[in-house]
């Protein structure tokens, strides 16, 4: 039986058969019911023979039984058949390693032995392979079966543990490798089919898609090991690398494995000819099948990447090969590429003590690095960016190149692409961060330091540059293409002469066969060196044969690779055409080998310059260094101060666009400006604070995301430090957002309002730091200035947001230092004392609480206060800050006490007494200075702060009665009915109306009429909107024009509004106006009475000031009263063309907001805010820009004005430029997205060509409909209204813009519709040849009658006068017009006639010309 020869085989069915009598074949097959008996005898054989059971034919064919019945052999089979393999293994590497260690084996026992080895590891690798299938399958099908059931967790449990078992078997195979096994072939040689089986056990159990899972990291580790072993001990290693490159290419999941594993082999086993064959292989693939399998291609390019992360130097020698990829369309491969670069620069080529060859390797990689940051690719340009941040993080740049970088980073900040942008800030905040200058980067401080330093270095050697660190001029160097260029004519002279298209070896001279003739073990690169050496001797017959032979020897290399198709560039006059194809393939690639080498020259000799100078640097006499030691140093410092000036320059440009993403739309770019502005901002760039600033209004942004990060920056920022102590802390806190507050506008301001608020609820503003507000605010700490006084009372106010307990627990605390003495001299202050105060007040009174609203008395200290403050301070006119104050003071009367209209009656009264007794004293002292024309004697300082206080008054007193008065009694009616609902009393309340009222004025209304709910038995809302009513015929009748201190005011106001010339002071113009405004918001018959003037000073007031305050009114007076100021829109429309941009943004505002609320209908003179697209001010542009993309989101809105705005903007009385109409049209278009509106739409303007006779308005419409995406409804639309553009056609334009539409639309339509694209495209072609050819004729006979008889008369005017000419047609044709939907297809009568008379026109002419 031991006489046989075991071959292994194939496939598990090939075993048996045998071709030769020594040949093992299984003669006997049990069936899966005979098997379990089977295999208990095989492993009585097995304790009693050893590893030698297997030789007996009825235990092998026992064991093949199981691998052939596998599906149906019950489990405990399996499971002995299993262990008896796994026991057999491991006997049988402890039986072997005596035998394969002696010298004097017999050929028997070597025999015997091999057959066991072979046997014993086919079984168990076969087997192995078949459990792993067996265990695969099952979690494919439960992914499917199972999806309702979870009944098979208990199964699981008591099933074995496949994973164990089999890195079981995985490390006992590994064990027996590592006995010298091939002793057992003769020669010693171990097959390949043995190594093969094992191999391909482990392959097929990478397969799995578990292999990428942790928990079977130790399965990969044998795996590899075994791996490992096969390619060091029996050179399995190319069989290795495709079989990798087999399974990255059909399996996503063996990317990490694959390289964990290559990686492992290059540690544990010093092998790296695996991954070398691997990357040469992967290069040896055609481009174009690798674009074709893009997951395989992206397997690829992940696993190199992997591997050079982790191994770069390994990967190294096969840049010049994975290089070439860089040209490549795949994007994937120029990723991987770029990453192995930045790996290898990063890992390998970092240091500072490299050798040249290295510097020179490291200046390649980063000169590709930045050839790519341009790349087409958004992807790679990402991709690029981030290895870039790698680079600059870790230090491995140098800093010669770090500004060069720099700039182009500035310019990704403006990429199309998201990503590109949000990787470029990101790597711009790199910058920042490892900038090697210094930890602070203010330019305007390292501007100062580097002139003064400069200035010193001047004084001690007036030799120096005047550009310190500036590069020493360098001689002109030619450039490797210019060399080639002049080397050319003689190289194509041998190539004709010496290469000849098929020739052979014999051919050549005895003499060339010897030195021209590469050796068998050169390699690749020893050509190409031996060829470029060739060439620089000028021996270009010896360059020509030894690439022809390393053609023969390295077919299909890249770098000697020829695309017939790419045209041979050259800047000479050069035939090609005299050149095989053979020929021009020479002649390419020793273009190609020369100027790379001499660029590598190029590149050696500027590097040996460079260390020739350290060397001379180091050479100099010392007795020189000595005689002026303070000069170098200087140098030193001047060239250092003069990088970090330019470094941050660069940085400062940076910022003006990055600020511009703060406004984007995309999350991401916002995150990463924010994150930019942090950081630069605690780098001391002074102009980050612009971001910063800009910043604070995301905090009202919907994105919780931007909302979080801005209070985080704010944060990390104003409140975060590494002080221990409480109150140091605090004092740092306050000390910061001080310093935030001042100078802040007051949008700023009401951002910041809600991050403090944020910070006290979270308690990083805690109560040490409003302990030190309060000291601060008081000046009881020492050293306190007024406007450190005044930011603190501002912190307090914003922190009362949050807790209002902060004010409240301390009124006397603000009366006293806020309205006493210090108050009175500072009206500032006391503006802020107001707005603290403010938050005390409720903004919206509940109607439904038992409890009055928070009120004090009206002899209150507050008001007491603020009155002496309010009539004491009309006098004193160096204090500019009395008009905001004086608003804020009688605003809080109003919303804090009981009866705030008696205390502004004594305010008033005593103002207009203090007045009285001005009036003398100013004729006196300067009668010019006063308003002393007419009645009016009072100096025009204290009349306008009179005015403003007044006008203040009636507002408030409106609002008081709107909101708190109308609350109020709501309230109290609520609570009556309370009352009764409680003592279910059904005796109605007669006095309800009496018990509400609250002034004497109401009562005595009451007195005169009959309660009306009395009569009508009204309750609940009908009451309440009686009591509405009954507050408005108040405020229209009582407050303005009734018998009180407001009425006799009222004539001065329009006086003086109505007399600009008399009363010429324009501050005092603007109070009186906007007081006016004021009081016409009270009162609706004020309001009528006085619109025809405030429209009249609208437009013909010279202040843009008094012209922006009145637009701001008007918008109120449009929310107020909407059936006054309807009949004034187009007024309103008009300061759109207003000459300040101040009028002109405010009126787009107002506009924005009434239509956007329906206040407003939109009407044709909606085309004035699109005028305002291209406004010179980016802020109205802007502006005008959101209100159309508003417009968009209300339904049809726009789609409705868009006829309006075409009409209107087309008129040729508007003469508005092409270009600027096509600015404004564009974005407007592209908002529209419905399908159903763009059909109709494109309809619509085919009607409007008929309404139109210059080409012109022939031209816009084109270009409108070339806005429009293309469906196959609408292309359909295009055809059936092709009658009404067909004669237009022979204009250029618009011809080129109907193509521009078939071409697109051609792009989105489906197949059956391309027909109907192809017909309309073949009309519109012969039409504009017709339409061009009857042009051309009409021209010339115009020509001629106007030479033969008027030959002053233009062409011009041959056209007009033919365009009078008008027959019956044009009335059908008209008629057919008038039936369109709207005023886009409704062309005016006489633009019918004049259209149809140049259709006649035209068809009589070719009539004659026929």
């Amino acid at each position: 039986m031991e006489s046989f020869d075991f071959v292994i085989p194939l496939s598990l069915d090939a075993l048996q058969e045998a071709s030769s009598t020594r040949q093992y074949a299984v003669t006997n097959i049990s069936s899966s019911k005979e098997l379990p008996k089977k295999i208990i005898d095989t492993t009585v054989s097995f304790r009693k023979h050893g590893s030698s059971f297997i030789l007996q034919e009825q235990n092998f064919d026992s064991l093949y039984s199981v691998l052939v019945n596998f599906k149906a052999v019950d489990e405990e089979c399996k499971e002995k058949s299993w262990d008896l393999l796994v026991k057999a293994i491991t006997k049988l590497s402890s039986e072997i390693s005596p035998v394969v260690d002696e010298n004097d084996m017999s050929s028997s026992d070597r025999h015997r032995w091999l057959n066991i080895l072979k046997m014993t590891t086919y079984i168990a690798c076969t087997l192995t392979e078949a459990f792993e299938k067996h265990s695969n399958k099952p979690t494919l099908d439960t992914a499917l079966i199972t999806k309702g059931r979870k009944k098979s967790s208990k199964k699981m449990e008591d099933e074995r543990d496949w994973e164990d078992d089999r890195n079981q078997m995985l490390n006992q195979l590994y064990g027996l490798l590592q006995h010298p096994l091939q002793r057992l072939w003769d020669p010693p040689i171990m097959e390949e089919d043995f190594v093969n089986l094992i191999a391909n056990c482990c392959y097929k159990i990478l397969e799995s898609p578990n292999m990428n899972l942790v928990k079977t990291k130790p399965t990969r580790d044998s795996v590899f090991q075994i791996i490992g072993s096969l390619v060091k001990k029996f050179n399995h290693g190319l069989a290795c690398s495709l079989k990798l490159m087999q399974l990255l290419q059909h399996f996503e999941h063996m990317v990490t494995p694959a390289a964990q594993g290559i990686i492992l082999l290059i540690n544990s086993y010093d092998n790296k000819s695996v991954i070398s064959e691997m990357i040469r292989e992967i290069t040896k693939t055609d481009a174009k099948e690798l674009m074709k399998d893009t997951s395989g291609l992206r397997n690829f390019s992940q696993f190199i990447v992997e591997v050079a992360e982790k191994c770069p130097q390994v990967v190294m020698p096969s840049l010049s090969l994975l290089i070439n990829f860089l040209d490549e369309e795949a994007y994937v491969m120029r990723n991987c590429v770029l990453s192995i670069l930045g790996a290898i620069v990063l890992k390998v080529l970092s240091g500072d003590d490299l050798e040249d060859k290295n510097k020179d390797l490291r200046d390649q990689c980063l000169d590709h690095l930045e050839d790519h940051i341009h790349d087409i690719h958004a992807f790679v340009r990402s991709k690029v960016l981030q290895i870039w941040n790698d680079l600059i993080t870790e230090k491995a740049v140098p800093l010669r190149r770090q500004q060069h970088v720099l700039e182009l980073v500035l310019g990704r900040l403006k990429d199309r692409s998201s990503t590109v942008r949000k990787n470029a800030v990101q790597l711009l905040t790199a910058f920042l961060k490892g900038n090697p200058f210094a930890a602070k980067l203010p330019l305007e401080d390292l501007q100062s330091q580097f002139e003064i330093e400069y200035k010193k270095l001047k004084e001690m050697d007036p030799d120096a540059s005047d550009d310190p660190g500036a590069e020493k001029p360098t001689k002109k160097v030619l450039s490797p293409s210019d060399k080639w260029e002049a080397k050319l004519p003689e190289i194509a002279e041998f190539i004709l002469e010496v290469v000849k298209e098929g020739a052979t070896d014999d051919d050549d001279d005895d003499e060339d066969d010897g030195e021209d003739v590469l050796d068998e073990e050169s390699s690749l690169n020893d050509a190409v060196l031996e060829v470029a050496a060739a060439m620089d001797k000028d021996n270009i017959r010896r360059a020509i044969k030894l690439l022809e032979s390393a053609l023969e020897m390295f077919h299909g290399a890249e770098i000697l690779s020829y695309d017939p198709e790419q045209a041979f560039q050259t800047k000479t006059d050069f035939d090609a055409t005299s050149f095989s194809s053979y020929q021009m393939h020479i002649l390419v690639v020793l273009k190609r080998i020369f100027v790379s080498s001499k660029s590598m020259e190029l590149r050696n000799s500027q590097n040996k310059e460079d260390g020739k100078e350290d060397e001379e640097s180091e050479d100099k006499d010392p007795d020189e260094e000595k005689e002026n030691p303070e000069v170098t140093k200087q140098k030193l410092l001047v060239a250092y101060l003069k990088d970090s000036v330019g470094f941050a320059k660069l940085i400062n440009e940076g910022i003006p666009v990055v600020c511009q993403l703060l406004g984007s739309k995309q999350v991401s770019d916002v995150m990463e400006a924010i994150s930019f502005f942090v950081t630069a901002f605690e780098f001391g760039l002074l102009n980050a604070k612009a971001g910063v600033l800009k910043m604070l209004v995301l905090v009202w942004s919907k994105e919780q995301a931007i909302k979080d990060a801005v209070v985080e920056a704010y944060q990390r920022l104003y409140i975060n430090s590494d002080i221990s102590s409480d109150r140091a802390r605090a004092q740092h806190i306050v000390r910061n957002l001080s310093a935030l507050i001042t100078g802040s506008t007051l949008g700023e301001r009401t951002s910041l309002d809600e991050i403090v608020s944020q910070f006290v609820n979270s308690g990083d503003i805690n109560k040490h730091c409003v302990t030190l507000m309060w000291e601060k605010f008081t000046k009881t700490l020492p050293d306190t200035t007024d406007d450190e006084a005044r930011a603190a009372l501002v912190l307090l106010a914003m922190c009362a947001n949050s807790e209002v307990s902060i004010i409240s627990s301390n009124i006397s605390v603000l009366v006293k230092s806020g309205l006493g003495e210090r108050g009175e001299k500072d009206f500032a202050l006391v503006k802020e004392t107001c707005s603290a105060l403010l938050k005390l007040a409720v903004s919206k009174p509940k109607t439904d609480s038992p409890n009055a609203p928070f009120r004090l008395e009206q002899d209150h200290e507050i008001f007491i206060r603020l009155a002496k403050i309010l009539v004491a301070g009309l006098t004193r006119l160096e204090d500019r800050q009395y008009c905001p104050m004086a608003t804020q003071a009688i605003s809080t009367i109003y919303s804090l006490a009981e009866h705030p209209d008696i205390i502004s009656g004594e305010i008033i009264q005593n103002m207009a007494t203090i007045m009285q007794e001005q009036t003398v004293e100013a004729e006196e002292s300067n009668p010019e200075d006063s308003a002393s024309q007419g009645l009016l004697q009072v100096p025009v300082g204290i009349l306008t702060r009179f005015i403003v206080v007044v006008g203040h008054v009636a507002l408030c007193q409106l609002v008081h009665l709107d909101t708190y008065i109308f609350s109020e009694l709501k309230r109290r009616n609520f609570l009556k009915e309370e009352m009764e609902n409680e003592k279910k009393s059904k005796k109605k309340n007669k006095n309800h109306r009496k018990s509400l009222i609250t002034s004497a004025s109401e009562a005595s209304i009451s007195k005169s009429e009959p309660d009306i709910d009395d009569e009508m038995e009204l309750t609940g809302a009908v009451a309440d909107d009686l009591e509405a009513e009954y507050i408005r015929s108040i405020c229209d009748s009582e407050i303005i024009k009734g018998e009180n201190l407001l009425d006799l005011i009222r004539p001065t106001i329009l006086a003086i509004c109505s007399n600009p010339g008399r009363y010429s002071n324009p501050d005092l113009r603007a109070a009186a106006t906007l007081t006016l405004s004021k009081m016409m918001m009270v009162s609706s018959e004020f309001c009528e009475d006085n619109l025809q003037l405030l429209f009249t000073i609208l437009e013909k007031s010279e202040e843009p000031v008094i012209r922006a305050n009145i637009v701001i009114a008007l918008g109120d007076l449009s929310f107020r009263f909407p059936n006054l100021l309807e009949p004034w829109t187009p007024r309103i429309y008009a300061r759109l063309r207003d000459h300040s941009p101040k009028v002109r943004q405010n009126t787009l505002t107002i506009l924005t907001h009434l239509i956007l609320n329906d206040m407003v209908k939109v009407k044709g003179q909606i085309s004035d805010i699109a005028l305002c697209i291209t406004d010179e001010d980016p802020r109205i542009s802007g502006l005008a820009n959101l209100f159309f993309t508003e417009l968009a989101r209300k339904g049809n809105a726009l789609y409705n004005v868009l006829p309006d705005i075409i009409s209107r903007l087309s008129d040729a009385e508007l003469s508005l430029e092409e270009q600027k109409y096509r600015i404004i049209i564009g974005p407007i278009f592209a908002l529209l997205q419905k399908d159903k509106q763009l059909e109709t739409l494109a309809e619509k303007l085919c009607h409007r060509f008929q309404a139109t006779i210059t080409p012109r308005q022939w031209r816009d419409i084109a270009y409108c409909l070339s806005l429009l995406q293309y469906n196959d409804k609408s292309v359909r639309k295009l055809s059936e209204n092709f009658a009404c553009y067909g004669d237009k056609l022979h204009e250029p334009e618009v011809f080129d813009f109907f193509l521009g539409i078939l071409a697109n639309a051609r792009k989105n339509s489906k197949p059956e519709a391309k027909a109907q694209i192809d017909e309309l495209e073949a009309k519109i072609q012969e039409n504009h040849d017709k339409g061009v050819e009857d042009e051309n004729a009409l021209t010339n006979a115009a020509n001629a009658k106007s030479k033969s008889r008027k030959p002053s008369k233009t062409v011009t005017k041959v056209k007009r006068v033919r365009l009078q000419v008008a027959d019956s047609s044009s009335e059908d044709e008209g008629g057919r017009e008038s039936g369109s939907e709207d005023n886009l297809s409704k062309p005016p009568p006489a633009m019918k006639s004049v259209t149809e008379s140049q259709r006649t026109r035209r068809s009589s002419a070719r009539v004659s010309r026929r």
